[in-house]
C-alpha cells in the first residue's frame, strides 16, 4: 500500500489501468465550448465529432449551467461565423491600403514598378472579395442548423436540473472567500464581470458535477477547452494532470475520482476505443483550440494597450492644461519696475515649474506616441 499516495490521491498521476477503468465506468461531461464546436466546425469535422458523442452517449451528462452557457454563446459563435466574410474583407481592405501607402512612398525608386504593383495589389484584393462572396452566398445555415438540432437531442434527458437561487446564492457567496484564497475551480475568472453566469460559471459547474457524482455512484471525467491553472496542475507550462485540490475535493465530497481530457486527448482516446474520427479532424478541432486561445491572449493584450494608451491620454490633457495655465500666469505677470523681490520669486517659481511640467509632458506625449506606433504595427501583423 502506498501510504503516501492515499494521503495526497491528487498529486499522483493516474496509471494506465486507472484511466481504462475511467474510462469504462464514468460519466462524461463535455464543457460549453466543446458543445460549440459541434457547431463551428466543417460538415464533415462536425458529423465526425457527433458520431463520436453519439458512441458516448449512454454515458454522457452535461450540468445545467453547460446548457444555460451554451443556449448563451451558440447564436454569438453562427453570428462570427457569418460576419467572417465581411470582416476579412473590411482586414483586408485596410491591409492593402497599407501597402499601398508604402508602396507610394517609392516612387522615385531606381526598379520598382510602383504602378505595376499597384494594380497587381487592386487584381488581389478583387479576387480575394469574390472569393468572399462565393463563400458567403454558400454559407450552410440550414446545416448548421440541423447541427445545433443534433445537439439538443443528443443530450434531451442528460441535463442537470436547475439549480435553485438560493442554490446559486449560496455557491457565490461561497466563490467570494474560494477566489480570495485561489481555491480552484474559477478563480482564474475573479476579474471577469458581476455577473454569476460568468464569474462563477465554473464553481457552479464544479457543484453540479460533485452532485452529480454523489447521486450515481460513478466517476467523472470532465472535457474542457479551459487550459487554465484553476483547472489544471500546471508544471513549467506542461499540464500534469487535474488540479490536485479538485481530484482531492472531489474524492473527499463523492467517494468518486474525477479527471480532466483537453478535446484533442478525448478524441484519440475515442479512437483508440473504436470511435472512427480522422486524426485530420482532431488536428482541425487542435488548430482551432489553439487559433481561439491566441485569439483570446490578442484582445485581452489590446484592450490592456487600449486602456493604457487612455489613461496616458488623460494624464497628458491634465497636464498640458496645467502648462498652459502657468504659461498664461507669466505671460500676464506685470511688467517689473524697479526692485521687487517677492515678485521675482513668484517669476522664478513659475519658470521652474514650466520647466519640470514641460519635461514631463513631452515624456508623456513620447510613451503616447510610442503606444500608438504599437497599435499600428500590431494592426498591420
Amino acid at each position: 500500500m502506498n501510504i503516501m499516495k492515499d494521503e495526497f490521491p491528487g498529486w499522483y498521476a493516474k496509471t494506465p489501468e486507472d484511466l481504462k477503468a475511467l474510462w469504462d465506468d464514468a460519466v462524461f461531461v463535455p464543457d460549453t465550448n466543446i458543445l460549440l464546436h459541434l457547431i463551428r466546425h466543417s460538415a464533415n469535422v462536425r458529423a465526425q465529432l457527433a458520431a463520436v458523442f453519439e458512441r458516448k452517449k449512454d454515458a454522457l451528462w452535461i450540468p445545467y449551467q453547460v446548457g444555460v452557457e451554451f443556449q448563451r454563446r451558440r447564436l454569438d459563435v453562427q453570428q462570427q461565423t457569418m460576419d467572417a466574410y465581411e470582416k476579412l474583407n473590411e482586414e483586408m481592405t485596410s491591409s492593402v491600403n497599407q501597402a499601398r501607402n508604402k508602396l507610394n512612398q517609392y516612387r522615385a525608386h531606381p526598379v520598382i514598378d510602383v504602378e505595376r504593383e499597384l494594380r497587381a495589389l487592386d487584381i488581389y484584393l478583387a479576387d480575394f472579395e469574390k472569393r468572399m462572396t462565393e463563400a458567403k452566398s454558400k454559407h450552410p445555415t440550414e446545416d448548421l442548423a440541423t447541427s445545433f438540432q443534433l445537439v439538443s437531442e443528443l443530450f434531451a434527458g442528460r441535463i442537470g436540473v436547475k439549480p435553485t437561487e438560493e442554490r446559486l446564492a449560496a455557491i457565490r457567496k461561497e466563490g467570494e472567500d474560494r477566489y480570495a484564497k485561489k481555491i480552484p475551480p474559477g478563480f482564474e475568472d475573479a476579474k471577469k464581470g458581476g455577473d454569476g453566469g460568468d464569474k462563477y460559471g465554473d464553481l457552479i459547474i464544479w457543484k453540479e458535477m460533485i452532485e452529480k457524482a454523489k447521486t450515481d455512484k460513478r466517476p467523472i471525467i470532465f472535457v474542457t477547452d479551459d487550459g487554465k491553472s484553476d483547472w489544471w496542475h500546471i508544471h513549467h507550462g506542461k499540464k500534469l494532470g487535474p488540479h490536485p485540490y479538485l481530484v482531492e475535493e472531489f474524492l473527499g465530497a463523492t467517494g468518486q475520482k474525477f479527471h480532466i481530457y483537453e478535446l484533442p486527448q478525448f478524441l484519440r482516446n475515442s479512437a483508440e476505443t473504436g470511435s472512427a474520427i480522422q486524426p485530420e479532424a482532431v488536428q482541425k478541432i487542435a488548430e482551432t483550440m489553439i487559433a481561439d486561445k491566441q485569439a483570446a491572449t490578442n484582445q485581452a493584450a489590446a484592450s490592456a494597450h487600449s486602456l493604457a494608451i487612455k489613461a496616458i491620454r488623460s494624464e497628458l490633457r491634465g497636464k498640458e492644461f496645467e502648462l498652459d495655465g502657468l504659461i498664461k500666469s507669466l505671460i500676464d505677470s506685470p511688467p517689473r519696475v524697479r526692485e521687487e523681490e517677492p515678485r521675482d520669486d513668484i517669476k522664478r517659481t513659475l519658470k521652474l515649474r514650466i520647466s519640470e511640467l514641460s519635461e514631463v509632458v513631452n515624456a508623456l506625449r513620447d510613451r503616447l506616441s510610442a503606444l500608438e506606433s504599437d497599435s499600428t504595427e500590431g494592426a498591420r501583423v
